[in-house]
């Protein structure tokens, strides 16, 4: 199943990449004319173009977006109760943007969310966006550089103005003019504090191919503010993939085998190796219950995988997202949860 759906996303981010090259080949414009695109010659094919590049077409965002999770995450996130919101953050536009918080997205597939809080939720922080998928990171990319994702689309142009005219056109190859970086990483296998095996030291210039540190990661604050998971670690729990649990490899085990784990069960203490200390990790999920995912994330055994280590490094809950509930065979459910937990 898993390999199913690894290859319906490779297959949407590589057709809809080839039909951005294709629609958006535009010509510069002079003073009194617009860019041309390929759908200016076919106007009967644009409706059917525009839904090709519709974020929830995402088959990792569309089953969400059927319970409006985009749009109840942006809500818990820029309420004034989450310390982290705007309203608290942005205290001066004199201030810059140093202390705002700082947004990563775990399995970004299409960017769609960061692009929503940068929009619509007035992040004006660092945001980055990792991915497996060189194929999403590029689409990603593509959509950002484009302005043309649905958050751009649906709001008045007015309330955007972080360098609109230059960037839609032109932008920096890594997300346009709104600061939003898009990475190739694979969170299972990769370490942002992990040194390389040739050499004893460590650079910032090793982290590009994912054997020592990564220049996107803010390592001066242990970790980012905040970090979001949309139905990433559904995907990871359904891989039957195991490896050697280092743990139970130190302790020994009493068969004298070495101890497999699956790679689900790492999955929340790599998690929390990435977000700093008082920090928050908003996870969405379709596959596992409230109760479920609480347990997963909250267990004493979940050991980091970088920076933290220390014994009472751990999640606990800080809030929840509410989502229409229904009754079925006399229990009570939801389609989608998303909790809220903070590092400790």
């Amino acid at each position: 199943m898993l390999l199913l759906k690894l290859y319906s996303w490779e297959t949407f981010y590589a057709r809809t990449l080839s039909h951005l090259s294709t629609k958006h080949t535009t010509t510069k414009p002079t003073p009194n004319s617009k860019p041309t695109t390929s759908s200016d010659s076919d106007p009967e094919s644009e409706e059917d173009e525009e839904d090709d590049i519709d974020d929830d077409s995402d088959p990792g965002t569309s089953w969400f977006s059927e319970h409006n999770a985009p749009d109840k995450v942006l809500q818990f996130l820029t309420d004034e109760e989450f310390p982290l919101a705007p309203v608290n953050t942005n205290i001066s536009k004199d201030n810059g943007d140093e202390q705002a918080p700082s947004i990563l997205d775990l399995g970004t597939g299409n960017g769609s969310m960061l692009a929503l809080l940068r929009k619509r939720g007035g992040y004006k922080g660092v945001m980055v966006g990792i991915d497996y998928s060189i194929r999403s990171v590029q689409l990603a990319r593509e959509l950002q550089r484009l302005r043309i994702h649905s958050a751009y689309l649906s709001d008045s142009e007015d309330e955007g103005s972080d360098g609109d005219d230059e960037g839609g056109k032109e932008g920096n190859g890594e997300g346009g003019d709104t600061n939003i970086r898009f990475e190739e990483w694979d969170i299972l296998h990769g370490d942002v504090y992990e040194t390389t095996t040739t050499t004893t030291t460590t650079t910032s210039e090793e982290g590009s191919n994912g054997k020592g540190k990564v220049d996107w990661f803010p390592y001066d604050k242990g970790g980012f503010d905040i970090v979001l998971d949309k139905g990433t670690f559904d995907a990871v729990s359904l891989s039957d993939e195991v490896i050697p649990d280092a743990d139970g490899a130190a302790e020994g085990h009493a068969s004298g085998k070495t101890v497999q784990r699956r790679v689900c069960e790492r999955y929340p203490g790599i998690v929390r190796g990435l977000v700093r200390k008082g920090g928050f990790v908003v996870v969405t999920s379709c596959n596992w219950t409230e109760e479920e995912l609480v347990a997963w994330f909250t267990r004493a055994d979940t050991s980091s995988g970088g920076g933290g280590g220390e014994e009472e490094d751990k999640f606990v809950v800080w809030g929840r997202v509410e989502y229409p509930r229904f009754r079925f065979g006399g229990r009570e459910g939801q389609g989608v949860c998303t909790v809220c937990f903070q590092r400790v």
